[in-house]
């Protein structure tokens, strides 16, 4: 970064704190719309850049920017100026459908230049150049042979997909979004911790914690450097930050600098890895997959742990081995020293209290911001004035810049890969060369991973390699049953150690410039102290249990393997466990060491068994030899640590022990996936009250598990979310008019439950376009939902009539709808029942009409996850009872008289007056009793959102029971 004039400087440090601060207002009172927020992110972020960083090291000028400098900061603000002035222009023209016009095209082609040119100097030169790559790729790639081949793009084409397509990814897509949004309060929060003196409070803990033991300034280092990276989750920054202070003092009491520039980078990589804030790859993560970023916290916590315990075994055995002594007890502060900042820690817990209450992402950090600021005042020496409070801002800005441009390249990236296909083509190739194995597919894209790293930063390196390889995971591992979570998981973990692995390791670089050694060496002895990274990424995979899966049993055990793999692996490569070990003593440490963390295929007790015997054995043939027994303290209260950190962790995430129906009653509140908005389905009322059909399947499960309907946390889920919701267990249950398919039961890993509504697909079209009856729509722009039905049952139709048609995708429902009420299309296709609550909601429905085609069934059923019968029987007799109740004659209101009057045996069992139906799926006995007086029977329901009582309006037809001329029923429940 350039030395600035004053002035200059100022201006540009002004800037950047002042949309910082806008950035936190944001986070606390809600956002503007997402093309406004995205494009002004960018246009605020990207011309500092060019004035801050230089383009040629040796060459441009150190101490003030050149007439270039102003002029590529100007260029680079042009598109995003425009994209936000024209952001309701850019939000209504169809894709690929509108003309792109040639000031379009010159905005692009400009957008594309500056982008790179901002990464290439302020980011990394590899990541621009893999950009720039891949946007050749879809110019060339109609000449290549093979899986490489693609289909012709015209120019135009290309520059929308990169620029102006925010739907499908580009600059201004969802990766964009979720930087400019939680990733920015973040980035915020984590600023105030450093200015209000959090660091200090920190680097004393370590030392206070460390200090005192074998080896202290390196325990140090990695204590303190785990405490910064919560802050800023940045490798390098916490190298420079932590490093300055701890690598001299490492070597001046004995480590090599290699080793001990090794030693900080192992630690400072780990940083990203380590709740409550990790690194922007984990905000991320929780955008892709959709799953609650408190849940993410929760299951990389023991992982963290295992990381940073394997660094501390391993500096230890490295200190005891080559004798070095503690700190100097005059360099280890007091512990009143470190309680003088401890009130600091009370923003951090209100952060991890936020997110464990499923508080969104950015309000969660915006008020623990704020915290931050107030909490600091409460003592003269953390007390944090209007200066220090514009120094984060500032500081917080230069994070956000560099970062902004590096996640637009990503959008690019992943736009590309998409639309050429090659998301599916590399997949391809690597499940090929796999052979079908899982192990070996996961080793292939651990090198993959790691290979992108060597050039690419954690955040874009993990988004790439997430599209391609997660979808491979999920498939080849489903006899596993691994789900979105540990596939994720497994890419992240392997994105962020890239940064320490040779040949090219930034984080390993940044260190050995402090030491004075090779960056090579010191990348390897980061390799080796971090080794914890490979055994805990792949032990996602196989290991469940230290994600908090299962019963104590099970956790206890997958970490017990972990840590004692663990110890046996750096102890092996140190030489030294109790006392210096020979080579054929540490070649079977080694051996077992591997087997315990990679040895899947054997069981869990063998591997347990194995490693246990031959460390213990070892180790006790050892002491007889000894008489210094401190180690043996230490490494005792280390183990200790690590094996209750799963008891701890389970009091944070009760919902994951055990199966789904104890999961569900140890959180008190079902979790259940619902559209986005779909009248008369689920959508919230004027006072935030989720209504509609399906939003009352939710309420009747939650008032038989649970006793009360109101114990419902709603997750508003579209077509490419919903499946990875329910299978990586953010959600029990998927109420969403989904359409049950032999794929989606037999192969994606769900069980669809109970039939609850027949419907069929149909069009929605304006009453005065003159459309009569479906097939008039040759040539006409059709409004659909993508990852539906409707695509697929849309061009089977077409090609069966032969006509043509012009497809709008949308990502929900309501995009759709708009879309379809503004004029960008002639027609909207959906299920016919959808299509009439959609015209019912308009104003004038009157002028709109449902051709009277269908073409397609489309059986409605709630799905469950695959592998809990027990969640699946009481989920599937939910539903079921309500229909039996609406036969027998049971409703809301007389339910509660007939469970103790009625004389019908059928009535009696169904409302739990005789039999044990409810405990026999683990409930009491009045379960159905519960739920039908919270909704009602069937056709109350019905009724209530679709038929007579409901603007609507829609007939039961083939929703009818069986005994009135329709298709529903319900097996005798006895």
């Amino acid at each position: 970064m350039r030395e600035l004039p004053f002035w200059l400087r100022t201006a540009i440090f002004g800037w950047l704190a002042f949309w910082a601060a806008v950035h936190l207002y944001w986070g606390g009172f809600g956002f503007p719309e997402p093309i406004t927020i995205r494009s002004l992110h960018l246009l605020v972020f990207t011309p500092p850049l060019f004035l801050l960083y230089p383009a040629f090291e040796k060459r441009s000028p150190k101490n003030r920017p050149s007439v270039f400098d102003w002029l590529w900061a100007a260029a680079s603000a042009a598109p995003h100026l425009w994209v936000f002035i024209y952001a309701d222009a850019v939000n209504d023209r169809m894709e690929y459908v509108d003309p792109f016009t040639p000031l379009m095209m010159a905005l692009a082609i400009t957008c594309m230049v500056t982008m790179l040119e901002a990464i290439r100097r302020a980011v990394e030169p590899g990541l621009a150049w893999m950009t720039a790559g891949c946007l050749l790729y879809m110019f060339v790639g109609h000449h290549l042979p093979g899986v490489l081949n693609t289909r012709v793009f015209t120019t135009a084409e290309i520059m929308e997909a990169a620029w102006l397509v925010p739907t499908a990814g580009g600059v201004y897509g969802p990766l964009t979004g979720i930087v400019a949004t939680t990733i920015a309060v973040f980035i915020l929060f984590g600023s105030f911790m450093q200015g209000s003196g959090t660091g200090r409070l920190f680097a004393n803990f370590g030392a206070a914690v460390a200090g005192r033991y074998t080896g202290g300034p390196a325990k140090v280092a990695v204590v303190s450097s785990g405490l910064f990276g919560t802050m800023s989750g940045s490798s390098v920054s916490n190298v420079i930050t932590t490093g300055a202070m701890t690598i001299p003092l490492m070597v001046r009491i004995g480590y090599k600098p290699a080793v001990a520039a090794g030693i900080e980078s192992a630690a400072s990589v780990g940083g990203a890895l380590m709740p409550p804030v990790m690194g922007a790859a984990a905000f991320v993560m929780a955008e892709i997959t959709n799953i609650p970023y408190g849940d993410i916290l929760v299951a990389a916590a023991i992982g963290a742990v295992l990381y940073y315990f394997a660094i501390l075994v391993a500096v230890h055995f490295e200190a005891k081995k080559i004798g070095i002594e503690p700190m100097a007890l005059q360099d280890i502060p007091a512990w009143r020293e470190v309680l003088a900042d401890a009130h600091l820690i009370i923003p951090i817990g209100l952060l991890v209290y936020l997110m464990t209450e499923r508080w969104s992402g950015n309000y969660a950090a915006f008020c623990s911001t704020l915290a931050m600021v107030a909490v600091s005042l409460l003592r003269a020496r953390t007390r944090m004035g209007w200066r220090a409070v514009i120094e984060s801002l500032t500081n917080a800005g230069l994070t956000m810049a560099p970062l902004a441009v590096a996640i637009a390249a990503s959008g690019v990236v992943v736009s590309v890969l998409t639309a050429t296909g090659m998301v599916v083509a590399f997949g391809g190739i690597i499940k090929e060369i796999s052979g079908g194995s899982f192990g070996l597919l996961a080793l292939m894209l651990c090198i993959t991973v790691l290979v992108l790293g060597l050039g690419i930063p954690t955040t874009p390196s993990y988004i790439i390699a997430a599209a391609i390889g997660v979808p491979q995971l999920l498939e080849l591992g489903r006899p596993l049953g691994v789900d979105m979570m540990q596939a994720h998981l497994f890419i992240f973990y392997f994105a962020v150690i890239a940064d320490a692995t040779p040949p090219v390791a930034a984080a390993a670089f940044a260190a050995a410039a402090i030491a004075k050694a090779s960056p090579t060496i010191a990348s390897v002895h980061a390799s080796r102290f971090g080794i914890a990274g490979f055994t805990v990424g792949f032990a996602f995979l196989y290991d469940p249990g230290i994600m908090l899966r299962g019963g104590i049993l099970e956790i206890l055990s997958a970490t017990a393997i972990q840590v004692i793999a663990l110890v046996m692996i750096t102890s092996a490569y140190a030489g030294y466990l109790l006392r210096p070990m020979g080579w054929p003593v540490r070649i079977v440490f080694a051996v077992v060491g591997l087997f315990a963390a990679f040895g899947h295929i054997a069981p869990d007790t063998v591997r347990l068994a194995v490693s246990a015997a031959t460390l213990g054995g070892v180790g006790l043939a050892q002491f007889l030899f000894t008489r210094k027994d401190a180690m043996i303290r230490i490494s005792a209260l280390l183990l200790g640590l690590v094996l209750t950190t799963p008891l701890l962790a389970q009091t944070v995430a009760p919902q994951q022990a055990g199966a789904t129906l104890s999961g569900v009653r140890a959180r008190g509140v079902l979790n259940c996936g619902i559209s986005t908005g779909d009248p008369a389905w689920s959508q919230p009322d004027n006072q935030g009250v989720w209504q509609g059909l399906d939003a009352d399947l939710c309420r009747a499960v939650a008032a038989a598990v649970l006793g009360d309907p109101s114990k419902v946390a709603w997750h508003p889920l579209t077509g490419q979310t919903r499946f990875p919701a329910l299978s990586g267990g953010q959600i029990e249950m998927l109420a969403r008019t989904t359409t049950w398919t032999f794929l989606r039961d037999a192969v994606n890993g769900l069980n669809f439950t109970a039939l609850y509504f027949m419907d069929g697909q149909g069009f929605l079209v304006k009453s005065d376009s003159g459309i009569q009856h479906a097939n008039q729509l040759d040539g006409a722009s059709i409004c659909l939902v993508s990852a539906s039905t409707h695509e697929l049952n849309l061009q089977d139709w077409a090609r069966s009539i032969n006509i043509r048609f012009q497809p709008v995708v949308f990502a929900d429902k309501d995009e759709a709808r708009r879309a379809y009420e503004s004029g960008r299309c002639d027609a909207y296709t959906g299920d016919s029942s959808q299509l009439a609550s959609v015209r019912a909601g308009f104003p004038e429905p009157s002028r709109h009409r449902v051709l009277p085609e269908r073409i397609s069934k489309e059986p409605y059923a709630v799905a469950v996850r695959h592998g809990d019968d027990q969640w699946f029987d009481i989920v599937r007799f939910v539903v079921l009872g309500l229909i039996e109740a609406e036969e027998l004659g049971v409703t809301r209101e007389n339910a509660a008289r007939l469970a103790t009057e009625s004389d019908r045996p059928a009535v009696q069992r169904l409302l739990g007056r005789t039999g044990d139906l409810g405990p026999a799926v683990g409930l009491d006995r009045a379960w159905l009793l519960n739920a039908i007086r919270a909704v009602g029977n069937y056709g109350e329901i019905y009724d209530r959102h679709l038929g007579a009582n409901s603007p609507v309006q829609l007939p039961r037809g083939p929703n009818a029971l069986w005994n009135a001329g329709g298709l529903l029923w319900s097996p005798p429940i006895r």
